[in-house]
């Protein structure tokens, strides 16, 4: 799978049929501020996305916080943004590609050539490249995808595994949130048994770019017995978690799978058995 790009290789990119560029900035405690964030300048030809609403189905008593689509309206979502079978999709962010990386992992399950912007939005202007204010204008795909989200990770395979022990949950939130010790947005503080712990800010360097990918694969392969399938990637709403993903496959390491309704799911299953 391709997995970053950096800024100056995105600007070659820009002005290219093939290109379709998302900036998929958000903020959870302000859910209106990506918006007004891409308003005030955004990359060339970029258009918004936002998560809580394109990349995310509507939350129910039951779900995580940021659900999966339907498989039919994330088809629309991306014949809507101009998304086929031979585009070269990449995204950005302001957050070390921590919201990017959600729409990376949900694109690449569909076979297309999608890359998260290294460094994000800050980056590029780092770089002292253009941006604009002006909305970006798109045509939709004449054709549909068929979309299906094989790496989405179930609840109940989740449960099943307290007692089967199949596959082993890493969980990609901050230590203290992991440990209990600062929860400020679930019901409940903790982790699922059995997890352990990887918050996905260790990927980053202290300028929000992702360290490279040998050190990467040195501190993944010190620190797990095996990649693949024998791990499934939780955070708070399946959305860090896709960082964790991304980490390990642009370090040359399998990784796909992710829980989806992560903590907020398991809190909100807890709290009613509490109940």
């Amino acid at each position: 799978m391709k997995t970053l790009i950096s800024a100056a290789e995105l600007k070659e990119l820009i002005g290219q049929e093939s290109l379709v560029l998302l900036d998929s900035r958000f903020y959870l405690t302000d859910l209106s501020k990506g918006q007004k964030e891409y308003d005030k300048g955004h990359i060339p030809g970029a258009i918004f996305v936002d998560l809580h609403t394109e990349l995310a189905g509507q939350e129910t008593e039951k779900s995580g916080r940021h659900p999966l689509p339907t498989e039919s309206d994330f088809a629309k979502q991306l014949q809507l943004w101009g998304i086929t079978s031979s585009s070269q999709v990449v995204i950005y962010d302001d957050m070390g590609g921590a919201i990017a990386a959600r729409a990376w992992w949900m694109i690449a399950q569909q076979g297309i050539d999608v890359r998260v912007l290294d460094g994000g939005y800050p980056a590029w202007l780092k770089e002292g490249f253009d941006t604009t204010v002006e909305n970006s204008q798109y045509l939709a795909s004449e054709s549909k995808l068929d979309v299906s989200f094989p790496w989405s990770v179930e609840e109940k395979a989740v449960i099943n595994n307290l007692d089967q022990r199949s596959f082993q949950l890493v969980d990609s939130r901050a230590s203290d949130r992991f440990n209990g010790e600062n929860e400020t947005i679930d019901p409940i503080a903790g982790h699922i048994p059995g997890a352990i712990n990887r918050p996905f800010a260790d990927n980053l360097d202290r300028d929000g770019y992702f360290k490279p990918s040998e050190q990467l694969h040195v501190e993944w392969q010190d620190w797990l017995m095996s990649t693949g399938d024998d791990y499934v990637y939780y955070c708070g709403s399946g959305v860090t978690a896709c960082h964790n993903v991304l980490a390990l496959n642009y370090a040359g390491m399998s990784a796909k799978l992710v829980y989806v309704g992560s903590w907020s799911q398991w809190s909100k299953r807890l709290l009613k058995e509490a109940s």
